[in-house]
């Protein structure tokens, strides 16, 4: 692999990361029942510790001075407005393993290719990624427990 073979690499999954499922919906600001709120807000948590992720490739690719190309949100995503958390939380999850994966393969692919420093930036990524990834089963877990009654 060649230097602009490892900038390309990191791209892509900067793409990934800044157009993920996850990202979309943070934004779209799903539904949640009103005793469930607080996983709205852990959502919310979770991309912006997504986002100071792709934060830290966009250093990396700036001090190489490599033109970034953030992307766009696939078009499959626009039929996902105005449903509930519940019903979302498996294509995050889905999303989120993809992720993971994809930049596991990309420290792989910068170690063998000697970009030390690639592979470092994203190992540490790699971390905060899959920690998101848990976060998620974690929510996954408490959207599956029924609503509490409400006290009268």
């Amino acid at each position: 692999m060649t230097c602009q073979d490892n900038e390309i690499l990191l791209n892509n999954v900067l793409i990934q990361m800044s157009r993920s499922f996850l990202q979309y919906v943070a934004e779209s600001s799903p539904w949640v029942r009103a005793e469930a709120s607080s996983l709205d807000d852990q959502i919310q948590v979770l991309a912006e510790r997504q986002r100071q992720s792709v934060g830290r490739i966009v250093e990396l690719l700036t001090t190489r001075e490599y033109f970034i190309d953030f992307g766009s949100f696939p078009t499959e995503y626009t039929d996902l407005q105005f449903l509930s958390l519940q019903t979302l939380i498996k294509g995050l999850k889905t999303s989120q393993q993809k992720i993971c994966r994809q930049i596991g393969v990309a420290v792989e692919s910068l170690r063998t290719a000697g970009d030390a420093e690639g592979a470092e930036v994203m190992a540490q990524v790699e971390i905060f990624e899959r920690d998101t990834l848990q976060a998620l089963e974690e929510i996954s877990v408490e959207l599956e427990k029924p609503p509490q009654p409400v006290a009268s």
